[in-house]
């Protein structure tokens, strides 16, 4: 955007930057010129630390003792198993989030109530997503990875203890809260740790392909519940297992690491040399609190001043709302206005494994289109089939275009936390993971309440003008995110 030349800093802010010492240090003349050493593979370097370039909060801020220690960094044989264990993580997630469609008429049928009501459980998910998106930083900066992830799984399992035995409806709504928690602490945290990590973007990639894996599979077991299995609700235990299975293998493969004892402490760089994110408001307050204790509240501070995070966080509400609207309602507009039975319960499998087909088949796609132009063309292209599936009443061809939906739905969300690597500073980048993330689950929230609310009166057949809608206005929000330099495409 051509606004991004105006953000970089002048020759007089970087020179007050510049002579700014942090708080609490007062290097001497002998070593304030001393180059930074680069960290070895022997463990992160003590170096910033006596050139007084990390903060005394960024070293005392965990509140356990081992949590400040600099340890050995993992071999690369067990950062293969930290990433095989961070896939589980979002195994899980997907496994959630699909669970809820071809439950929803089972439910309804459970507790007697209509498409509004049901619709509450999104708006007490996102209650609890929202939570973790403003607690996370906080979270990450006093307990680290290796406590809030495991932790975040530990809150599912509770959640899911509390829906298996069918309890009163009230009752399962707050169970949605403590399952929103959990699950944004840890896509927060999965996300975040996996951009640190050799090969980020495909990394990255597959991360969200196996989301899409745990999608496609949870439909297939939640179908064969509805069909089999009188107390349908009795499916939450077969969650409840995968979650503890997810929060015991994210403690034995980690233990209890921070995010900085798995991949070392990031570059430090001299005041003069740090880069200011790209659309954050550059104020005096904003260079104090760079040069400050770089403390969770501060971070907060600057995301919130960032334009180009709030871009993102609102693009991702309407794409996530998009993928869970679809997800959610499937079967019950494939069985009330298509004719389907229990068995459209499948589709939704389709539709979430193209979902994950798509994170792994586009990625040369995507990287040939560049991410800005990919999403463009992905989104038209969803437009035209959704109305397809709009004006052609056909169960087999609503079946199949939604599956393809899926392939292209399935990179978007990747390509969005790659773009925040690439234009924000490092000490933002879980922040703003974690705020695009319960901004996300916002939109997985309001947008298939509004479509119960809108089905409850108009029928379920709204479904598809409300999801052409959604898809052009996501095309307007990506408009405004900015591209990094040196992007060709």
């Amino acid at each position: 955007m051509s606004s991004h030349a105006e953000l970089e800093p002048e020759t007089p802010l970087e020179k007050i930057a510049s002579n700014t010492v942090p708080t609490g240090h007062q290097p001497s003349s002998k070593n304030a010129t001393a180059p930074i050493e680069p960290h070895t593979a022997e463990g992160p370097t003590l170096m910033a630390e006596a050139e007084g370039l990390v903060p005394e909060e960024r070293k005392s801020a965990f509140v356990f003792k081992r949590l400040r220690r600099d340890l050995p960094l993992p071999s690369a044989r067990m950062i293969l198993v930290m990433t095989l264990t961070m896939y589980l993580s979002m195994f899980l997630a997907g496994w959630n989030d699909a669970s809820q469609g071809p439950l929803l008429p089972s439910l309804q049928r459970i507790y007697n109530v209509d498409y509004l009501v049901i619709s509450i459980l999104w708006i007490m998910n996102f209650v609890g997503f929202l939570t973790a998106g403003l607690t996370n930083v906080v979270i990450a900066d006093r307990l680290g990875f290796g406590i809030a992830a495991p932790f975040g799984a530990f809150m599912q399992a509770f959640a899911y203890i509390l829906i298996c035995w069918q309890p009163p409806y009230p009752l399962f709504l707050i169970a949605y809260i403590f399952n929103g928690f959990g699950l944004g602490l840890q896509d927060a945290q999965v996300n975040s740790m996996v951009t640190r990590f050799p090969n980020a973007n495909a990394k990255m990639f597959i991360l969200h392909a196996m989301y899409g894996v745990g999608a496609t599979v949870s439909p297939l077991v939640s179908t064969e519940f509805v069909k089999r299995v009188p107390r349908v609700t009795l499916y939450y235990a077969v969650s409840l297992g995968l979650a503890i299975f997810t929060a015991t293998c994210l403690i034995l493969v980690f233990r209890f690491r921070t995010e900085d004892q798995v991949v070392g402490r990031r570059q430090a760089l001299p005041a003069s040399q740090e880069p200011i994110p790209m659309g954050e408001v550059v104020t005096e307050t904003t260079v104090d609190e760079k040069r400050g204790d770089g403390g969770s509240g501060d971070k907060m501070k600057r995301i919130m001043r960032t334009p180009a995070a709030h871009f993102m966080a609102f693009y991702l509400a309407v794409y996530v709302g998009i993928e869970v609207t679809l997800g959610g309602w499937i079967t019950t507009f494939l069985i009330d206005e298509r004719g389907g039975n229990d068995n459209a319960g499948y589709v939704t499998t389709g539709y979430f494994g193209g979902i994950a087909l798509g994170r792994v088949i586009l990625i040369p796609v995507t990287t040939w289109l560049g991410k800005h132009n990919s999403i463009y063309i992905y989104s038209i292209i969803c437009i035209v089939l959704e109305v397809v599936i709009w004006t052609v009443h056909d169960l087999v061809t609503n079946a199949v275009l939604y599956a393809i939906i899926g392939i292209l739905l399935g990179p978007m969300y990747p390509v969005v936390m790659m773009v925040i690597i690439d234009v924000l500073p490092p000490e933002l980048q879980a922040g703003t993971i974690g705020w695009c993330a319960s901004l996300g689950q916002a939109g997985s929230a309001i947008m298939p309440f509004i479509t119960g609310g809108l089905a409850n009166r108009y029928g379920v057949w709204i479904l598809q003008p409300l999801l052409v809608a959604f898809l052009g206005f996501s095309l307007v929000l990506w408009a405004f995110v900015p591209r990094p330099k040196g992007w060709i495409r």
